[in-house]
């Protein structure tokens, strides 16, 4: 099933959250655990944004190139209408 770009973006920014949030409460409850706050924490956050970051490239990307085959296919079908 194809997506819409819209719903393609609204899940990079959803995928960004959660990879962001997961791994800082994550970090968080493992300080808990061991009492090394906040050192887990920030590492969680980090790592949460280095994944996050990538994950959102990767799905711009996937989206961008959808939409260079959508352009593309309606200018294969615009040229042989005419």
């Amino acid at each position: 099933m194809n997506k819409s770009p819209a719903f393609r973006l609204i899940g990079v920014g959803s995928s960004l959250a959660f990879w962001i949030i997961g791994f800082t409460l994550g970090g968080r409850w493992l300080d808990g655990q061991i009492d090394s706050d906040p050192v887990l924490t920030v590492l969680g956050l980090v790592l949460g944004l280095i994944i996050g970051i990538t994950d959102a490239i990767r799905r711009l990307l996937d989206v961008v190139r959808y939409q260079e085959r959508r352009n593309q296919r309606k200018n294969e079908a615009k040229r042989e209408g005419q």
